[in-house]
Formats: structure tokens, C-alpha cells, sequence
């Protein structure tokens, strides 16, 4: 790891909370995620972290539909690294009727065999829209399905909220479910929605750097005006990015960005102009020792 190794980026097009009434550009239909993956492949990223709605536009976890957004992708003969996002689907009608969070229904993407998912290691309450739901990622849980991605040869994300949550990813590596490089996805700014999650500064980065364990790479992702400001920083310290309406769907203060491209092409040319090549899908691979499905 370091200003020598090639960029990752990562572009996560859509959301598991806003939607259309955010940014008329963020996409639902697979047909419109497929279309916003291949724009952010043609400009330089190089995994794409997917979440799934079903026909009336509400997030959902049904694994047929991230095969069909997958199929979609691979139709345009892009290359992308395909990540499924493990979160659960935030339905607010359901929430609404005092449902609670499902924590096993967020895995069913798993089912869709993609070549990385993400891996929760936060114990948290989300507020989302008023309502508070606790998100209970226990320890037995993210052992199981860290189990069930290494039976699969699926590269995990390991989503870090706080440093207490490094304590998880250490357990797992002890207990032999990780293989190196590990990926490891610091989460800034989601303290506004989620309890237990941290602020983006730069001291708060520099805190996790020292705690990652040897064999380890890592990636950032920031909420709102924190996106672009971590992504430079991680960019300059030889860690990887994350961009994308997920996270943000501004490029400046009160300018909605025109699409996740957009995004994309910012942190690419800074990456560039701050020395760090781009990374292919490939290369991306290669870097993150993932095995290519055919």
C-alpha cells in the first residue's frame, strides 16, 4: 500500500434511504443502474457497490433483482467488479408499522453469487425519516456470513462505523475468515443517521491507519461534503475511494451533481493530478486478490 499502488475507485449509484426526491438522476430500475455503471466504468471506476429496488421503487433485498441489475451491467460488456451491498432494505411503510429491521434479509443478496459484498461490523440505531431502527450486527452474525462469503470466494468490504468496530474485523482474522489483503471500508459522516458512527476528520483517519492490521488495504467513503474531502486525504495517504449518490448527491454545495459519473471523473482527475494511476477493474482485482467470474 502506497502512492505507488494504482486507485480504486468505487462508485455506489444508488441508495438505501433517499431516492428520486434527492436527486431526480439517482437511478431505481436495473435497466437505469446499469446505465449509471457503465458511465462511472468509461470514467474510471473500477468495483460498483450495488443496492436494489423493487418495481415501485423501494429499496429491497430480493436477490433476483441484483441478478438482474448484474446480468444488466454485464449486457453492456462492462468489466466492472460487481459488490452487493448485505444492508437491509429501509422500507419505510414497514418501519413505519413498528417492523423491525430484518438483519438476515440484508444477506439474500449473497444468494446472487457477485464477487464482493459488503460486510457490516457495526452494532448501531439508524434515524431514518423520525423512526429509530436498530441495526444488530452481532458478532455470531458477521462470523457466519464472513464464512459463507470465504465458502463462495466472495472478497468481503468490511464497513468499519467507529474504531471499536476494528475489534470485529481482528476477531475474524483471528479466527481464520478473512484471507489478505483485507479490504477495509472506513464510513465518515453517517453520525448525522446512524448512532455509534463517526464524524470525517483527518485526525479520526490517521487514528484507523494506526489500527489496521498487517496485510490490510483500505478504502474510505464520506456522507455528503465529507466525500470528496476523505477521498483526497485517503488518495494521499495510498488508500482507495468510494464516490457516488449513496453517499453524496451534491458536487458543490446546493449544486446537485448531473449523475454518478460525474463524481467519478472528479476523483479520478484529482487522483491523477495528485501521482495515483487508476486502477482497471483488473488491476483491481489483482490488487484485492479476487478471482474473476466468468
Amino acid at each position: 500500500m502506497g502512492l505507488e499502488e494504482k486507485l480504486i475507485v468505487c462508485v455506489a449509484p444508488t441508495s438505501n434511504f433517499h431516492g428520486k426526491e434527492a436527486n431526480p438522476a439517482l437511478p431505481y430500475t436495473p435497466d437505469e443502474i446499469a446505465e449509471e455503471v457503465y458511465k462511472c466504468w468509461n470514467e474510471g471506476a473500477s468495483i460498483v457497490h450495488i443496492h436494489a429496488r423493487d418495481r415501485e421503487g423501494k429499496p429491497t433485498n430480493d436477490p433476483d433483482v441484483f441478478r438482474e441489475i448484474d446480468k444488466k451491467i454485464r449486457e453492456k460488456k462492462c468489466d466492472i467488479i460487481l459488490q452487493h451491498s448485505t444492508a437491509m432494505a429501509l422500507r419505510l411503510d414497514d418501519l413505519r408499522a413498528g417492523k423491525k429491521l430484518d438483519i438476515d434479509a440484508g444477506a439474500l443478496s449473497i444468494e446472487a453469487n457477485p464477487e464482493m459484498c459488503s460486510l457490516n461490523t457495526h452494532l448501531g440505531c439508524v434515524l431514518y425519516r423520525g423512526i429509530e431502527a436498530p441495526t444488530i450486527w452481532t458478532r455470531s452474525w458477521i462470523e457466519k456470513h464472513a464464512k459463507i462469503m470465504l465458502d463462495r470466494g466472495i472478497k468481503p468490504e468490511i464497513e468499519v462505523y467507529n474504531p471499536g468496530n476494528m475489534e470485529e474485523v481482528y476477531n475474524l482474522i483471528d479466527k481464520g475468515l478473512l484471507t489478505k489483503p483485507y479490504w477495509i471500508s472506513f464510513v465518515f459522516g453517517m453520525h448525522r443517521v446512524n448512532q455509534g458512527a463517526i464524524r470525517y476528520s483527518p485526525k479520526n483517519l490517521m487514528h484507523y491507519l494506526d489500527m489496521l492490521p498487517e496485510g490490510a488495504k483500505f478504502s474510505v467513503l464520506g456522507i455528503m461534503d465529507a466525500e470528496l474531502q476523505v477521498g483526497v486525504l485517503s488518495i494521499l495517504l495510498g488508500g482507495h475511494v468510494r464516490v457516488g449518490f449513496e453517499d453524496n448527491i451534491h458536487y458543490k454545495k446546493g449544486v446537485l451533481a448531473e449523475n454518478n459519473a460525474q463524481l467519478v471523473a472528479r476523483i479520478v482527475r484529482i487522483g491523477r493530478e495528485l501521482g495515483r494511476e487508476i486502477a482497471s477493474p483488473d488491476e483491481a482485482r489483482e490488487i484485492l486478490g479476487i478471482k474473476k467470474k466468468v
